[in-house]
């Protein structure tokens, strides 16, 4: 039982650690993208402020600056070399599929869709202000850390998150063992050697047996 209870914990962290362990393209310094009023909201996902669409947003071309300041129109360069990087290290993938998902990875317009989505959070007057602070030095210095800090900041809240579980985990040690036995219990199989309430006993007859037959007593004959 203590053994079963113990792999609880590891399990717990498995998506955690299984994300951890794929790499994934440099995220760009952007800035925040809170959720616009009509946008789905992802299952699962924490509620976020509903935001307004501003009423002048910031044009084509300052979208194109600030995603170059950013590095952000680097994005589809990053996201190409991964897919390829994955694909390609299976080694029964045919070339010409790998060849058709290169060509198609190529072709596909990210910068578009990425205009799109500055346009509902940010007005010209705040991109004026964005990309002058990103042109000092504070602001080169902040784009060229933010993939460090952005790994650091994750890898230390995964730590927190899994030090905080264990610890609960150890405070109820003796509620989940009581728990997970009485699961167990409720969910065992059926033992081969109980019959089911209905069951015939192994061994006996599916057949009912006749019952005896009676005869009736017939009066006696009398002797002449």
């Amino acid at each position: 039982m203590r053994k079963a209870l113990i792999s609880i914990t590891p399990l717990i962290f498995t998506l955690a650690a299984c994300s951890q362990s794929t790499p994934k393209p440099a995220t760009p310094a952007s800035p925040a993208t809170p959720t616009t009023a009509g946008a789905p909201q992802q299952a699962g996902a924490p509620a976020q402020p509903v935001v307004a669409p501003p009423a002048n947003p910031i044009t084509d071309s300052q979208v194109h600056e600030l995603m170059e300041l950013t590095g952000t129109d680097k994005l589809k360069d990053q996201l190409t070399q991964y897919i390829m990087r994955n694909i390609e290290q299976a080694p029964f993938m045919p070339k010409d599929v790998i060849d058709d998902m290169h060509a198609s990875l190529e072709k596909a317009d990210i910068n578009t869709a990425a205009a799109a989505t500055y346009k509902k959070y940010l007005s010209t007057d705040d991109a004026a202000a964005i990309i002058a602070f990103y042109k000092t030095p504070a602001g080169k210095s902040l784009v060229k850390v933010t993939p460090q800090i952005m790994s650091e900041v994750e890898r230390g809240a995964m730590q927190t998150g899994q030090g905080i579980a264990r610890e609960v985990i150890d405070r109820h040690r003796p509620e989940i063992e009581a728990a997970q036995k009485a699961y167990q219990a409720q969910h065992a199989p059926p033992s081969l050697s109980t019959p089911a309430p209905g069951a015939k006993a192994p061994g006996t007859s599916s057949t009912p047996t006749p019952a005896p037959a009676t005869t009736t007593p017939k009066p006696a004959t009398p002797q002449g």
